[in-house]
């Protein structure tokens, strides 16, 4: 009688925990199901050169309404078209892809705190970097990212493990935003900056080849006329 107790009571325990187990990974399922896709349009292909290139600013809407208030987003921005973008070896290490957040605060609305940011590659996994970024917030209610993906480091050091050419065919963001329930996003851009990169059609295995001829060396970021306070 007090085995067959002690069996039935251990089998409510597995039950019980199983049932937990069952419920975090539902918990956890339903976190990942909450990533926003945002597609982005880069235009025409082309290969962009020089001190200043820039891709963008690119509109986005999928985030107005967002409430200012202190909560998590994880973005996946895919390129629409089968496009990509390609980095080369020579291609500025300050390659830049900015994500910023337009608010109606009126004045500086807060840093984003980034939480994990990365490349996305043609099957959609993640391509592994550092996730080096920088945050600003400026005077017209601007709240942005800075993500560096060529950076091994905050000090500007170069990634030495990358294989270039490397090419993305989208970007993720996840950050936590400011906490200011009184504030809310009304519009976002999407920006890409740094020489020399290239954007192209998505192309077939068939032998086809698409050459790009590469010009000018490293670039700059793009300077800004906003008044904004930085933080790496």
């Amino acid at each position: 009688m007090g085995d067959s107790t002690r069996c039935r009571r251990n089998k409510t325990k597995r039950t019980k925990g199983l049932v937990l187990v069952v419920a975090m990974l539902a918990v956890a399922g339903a976190e990942e199901l909450q990533a926003t896709t945002i597609q982005i349009d880069l235009g025409s292909p082309g290969t962009y050169t020089g001190a200043n290139a820039q891709l963008g600013p690119i509109s986005f809407s999928d985030l107005n309404g967002t409430p200012v208030n202190g909560s998590s987003l994880s973005i996946d921005f895919f390129f629409t078209n089968n496009e990509f973008v390609r980095l080369f070896a020579s291609t500025t290490p300050f390659f830049d892809v900015r994500l910023n957040l337009v608010t109606n605060a009126g004045t500086f609305p807060g840093l984003l705190t980034a939480q994990s940011d990365y490349l996305i590659a043609e099957d959609g996994s993640a391509i592994p970097g550092f996730g080096i970024v920088g945050r600003a917030d400026g005077s017209n209610g601007s709240t942005s990212i800075g993500f560096f993906p060529l950076l091994e480091d905050a000090n500007g050091t170069p990634n030495p493990n990358l294989t270039f050419p490397l090419d993305f065919y989208g970007v993720h963001f996840g950050f936590t935003l400011p906490n200011d329930t009184s504030v809310s996003v009304i519009n976002g851009d999407f920006t890409l900056s740094g020489a020399p990169f290239a954007v192209g059609p998505h192309v077939p295995d068939t032998g086809s080849t698409w050459l790009l001829f590469l010009i000018g060396a490293s670039g700059l970021l793009a300077a800004r006329t906003v008044t904004q306070r930085k933080k790496i």
